[in-house]
């Protein structure tokens, strides 16, 4: 499994590379990655296992984030809008065929494992993406290509691990929430709302790290 010391961090140039396709079918090596970037996200999710292993806490993570340059991530997240609903996507070679018109962001901003200074802003996604990929089933020890529909939090943490493979980080699209209002060419709104007097959801379904 990854640890902290082995995450990539902002600065250091294979996170801007363009990330090669990974030959398939998949090597030993490739595998190993893989399931080293599994491994991560879902020790990640357990309080106590993060604090035993001094890792940061994530719902995705990239291979140019463990410093390979091959097109592939893994996710772990809920969906906080649809009854908890999980995810857990070991993704090879994806590709986003559609988009939708209208565009989402988190108000309370991303994070990523990569990105260790505070920031400011917001990233409007597509809120529906339709994508074409191989997942990996580390339980069945099997590859299989699927299409994948996803929209509101999984689709943004799609996108946002996608955007690693193209040498692409969150900060590259922030935006504060009045330009976005102002752009009067796209539909945008937040996932969820937050009132002042609310109190903070939860920074697993929030900012919690990519």
């Amino acid at each position: 499994m990854y640890l902290e010391k082995n995450i990539t961090k902002e600065g250091n140039p294979i996170l801007r590379r363009k990330c090669e396709p990974v030959k398939l079918p998949l090597s030993s090596e490739d595998l190993e990655v893989l399931k080293g970037l599994h491994e991560y996200e879902v020790v990640s999710q357990d309080d106590e296992l993060v604090k035993k292993y001094g890792i940061r806490p994530g719902v995705g993570i990239a291979a140019p984030q463990v410093g390979v340059n091959k097109r592939m991530f893994a996710i772990e997240c809920d969906d906080f809008l649809d009854n908890n609903k999980h995810y857990s996507l070991c993704v090879v070679n994806p590709e986003i065929v559609e988009k939708s018109r209208e565009l989402t962001y988190l108000p309370n901003g991303e994070g990523c494992l990569s990105v260790d200074r505070d920031t400011c802003g917001v990233v409007a996604r597509p809120y529906k993406i339709v994508v074409k990929t191989y997942l990996y089933d580390f339980e069945k020890n099997k590859l299989q290509f699927k299409t994948l529909r996803l929209e509101g939090y999984p689709a943004i943490v799609f996108q946002h691990e996608y955007d690693h493979l193209d040498g692409i980080l969150f900060v590259d699209k922030l935006q504060t929430v009045e330009e976005l209002k102002a752009d009067k060419t796209k539909v945008t709104f937040p996932l969820y709302t937050v009132e002042e007097d609310d109190e903070e959801l939860d920074e697993e379904t929030t900012q919690k790290d990519e």
